[in-house]
């Protein structure tokens, strides 16, 4: 008996509970960060800080913005100026609380996307934001932080600025690289044509659903059974132009960018595929991504 006593103690003690507050789901307080961002797509920057307290303090990820007066209107005032197409909406199925904590006092979450386009440099803004909100006994907001990624905001900056990524490359060991892949295939020697691959390639093709790609062998098995391979299939592959290798310093990597047209012959004449090829290549030399980009209305035409 004391045995089950004590387990009944010890089972107790691990699930015990405790109330700290209350969650509503509807509040005065839901509606007035509404409101808040409803006067920010509106512009109103005055609007906006009738809501804050005089000693608000704001935090973006974490970090005191020491907010002013004149920084918040400045805020609003910068989206007003350099965003079209502005929008504020609940990331359903989320949607805001508020909660009123014995200790410390009213706070309201809510999770928002905000969309937009930045006019100058044409990027989208599709940002995921957490706010917590904390209310003092005036219903003004005492603290707002943010939770987001900013990339988009870099890319904005840099958008306005020149910046150098890497070099390009007409003559380099990869573009040798390609080359012989191309020659390989063109001779319908896929032993010859695997060798220049990693064992992990992934292929891709603009006639695929985007995001899709193959493995090696998947690839192998779909060009044994393609029409390329056929023996009757008498066909040549030009290089136009020619190729770049680009070294992207930001990837620290390297991509082949080539351009060919494909022509087979047949009793009705010459068929010709223009494409793109584009080889990313791992620190080993092989190419790692392979990705081509053609019509793909030329081949049906030809079935």
């Amino acid at each position: 008996m004391i045995v089950l006593l004590c387990i009944s103690m010890i089972s107790t003690s691990l699930y015990a509970q405790k109330k700290n507050g209350v969650v509503y789901s509807e509040h005065e307080s839901i509606e007035v960060t509404r409101d808040l961002w409803e006067k920010f797509k509106a512009g109103d920057a005055e609007g906006f800080l009738s809501l804050m307290a005089d000693t608000a303090k704001v935090f973006v990820n974490g970090k005191d913005i020491k907010a002013t007066k004149e920084g918040t209107i400045n805020y609003v005032n910068y989206y007003k100026k350099n965003f079209e197409d502005l929008e504020i909406k609940d990331h359903t199925p989320a949607y805001p609380d508020a909660i009123k904590y014995k200790k410390s006092g009213l706070w309201v979450q809510d999770w928002l996307l905000l969309s937009g386009i930045h006019k100058e440099t044409g990027v989208k803004l599709n940002l995921q934001v957490h706010h917590l909100y904390q209310f003092n006994e005036d219903g003004k907001i005492a603290t707002l932080l943010y939770y987001m990624d900013t990339k988009a905001f870099d890319d904005i900056r840099n958008g306005t600025r020149k910046i150098e990524n890497g070099k390009i490359f007409i003559s380099h060991p990869y573009i040798v690289t390609v080359r012989k892949v191309v020659n390989a295939f063109e001779k319908k020697d896929l032993e010859t044509w695997k060798s220049f691959y990693d064992e992990k390639v992934k292929f891709g093709n603009s006639a695929m659903k985007w995001g899709e790609m193959r493995d090696l062998e998947t690839q192998i098995k779909i060009w044994k059974e393609s029409r390329f391979m056929k023996p009757d299939n008498k066909f040549t592959i030009e290089q136009v132009g020619y190729p770049d290798c680009m070294y992207y310093a930001k990837d620290d990597g390297y991509v082949v960018y080539s351009w060919w047209l494909y022509k087979e012959k047949s009793k009705d004449g010459i068929f010709e595929v223009p494409y793109m090829l584009s080889c990313t290549f791992n620190k080993e030399g092989k190419i790692i991504r392979e990705f081509v980009w053609y019509s793909s209305n030329h081949f049906e035409k030809k079935k």
